[in-house]
């Protein structure tokens, strides 16, 4: 029998989403940052955790995202492709097409989320007995979010109709087995704001890339001060 807490038995995938039409900041994940693409930066983050097996781009299926569908190709990024408006189906494709173990999930506009604590979450969630572990709370910078679901989890959501694969997890924790984590290190700057939504956040990440290197940590006390 699979044993959960034996990452060794185990096949992570990192399912980094990712689509061109952002309302606030379209085509944003493909804008140069430093010397790759936001998408580049999110999944070289997941393939370096120690943790994580393979790390796959999830694309919607719009046209606009045929340029992700070439970059990936272009630069040898694993991807898959569902629905542009059904988050759920997106991962759960990538679940089921893998084969994995256990979902990472990552947004493809986090170009700093730090690969230890991508380590950290999936260690936590496999020491656990919850069906979903997240350390998105106020306590932690924006940009540093990382999710571990199982993919039996995603397949119940998709079964009683959900078109998001977290939302419901967070708003009824107890239902659904949710755990909260936080890495205490990051609370002293928990304001800083090291993801892509604004065309001011792009710039104070290039900025800030400039100023201090690609470190996360380095990154998230600059845009703090």
């Amino acid at each position: 029998m699979l044993d959960k807490h034996t990452h060794l038995w185990m096949h992570i995938v990192a399912s980094v989403q990712a689509r061109l039409g952002s309302t606030r900041l379209p085509g944003k994940v493909l804008f140069q940052l430093g010397d790759r693409r936001l998408l580049k930066w999110s999944i070289d983050r997941t393939e370096v955790a120690k943790t994580v097996d393979k790390s796959v781009a999830t694309i919607g299926d719009q046209p606009e995202n045929e340029a992700l569908e070439e970059y990936c190709e272009r630069n040898g990024i694993n991807y898959a492709v569902g629905p542009e408006r059904n988050l759920l189906v997106r991962h759960l494709a990538v679940a089921e097409q893998t084969n994995c173990d256990l979902l990472v999930r990552i947004t493809a506009d986090c170009p700093f989320v730090p690969s230890a604590e991508i380590d950290r979450v999936v260690k936590e969630h496999l020491a656990n007995d919850a069906a979903y572990t997240t350390n998105v709370t106020e306590n932690m910078p924006v940009g540093t979010g990382v999710d571990a679901i199982d993919p039996s989890l995603l397949a119940e959501f998709e079964s009683i109709g959900e078109s998001h694969p977290v939302k419901l997890a967070r708003s009824k924790p107890k239902e659904w087995e949710t755990m909260w984590t936080e890495n205490q290190s990051w609370r002293t700057i928990s304001d800083a704001h090291i993801a892509v939504d604004t065309p001011s956040d792009y710039w104070s990440l290039t900025d800030a890339l400039d100023a201090v290197g690609d470190n996360p940590r380095d990154v998230a006390e600059w845009i703090s001060k």
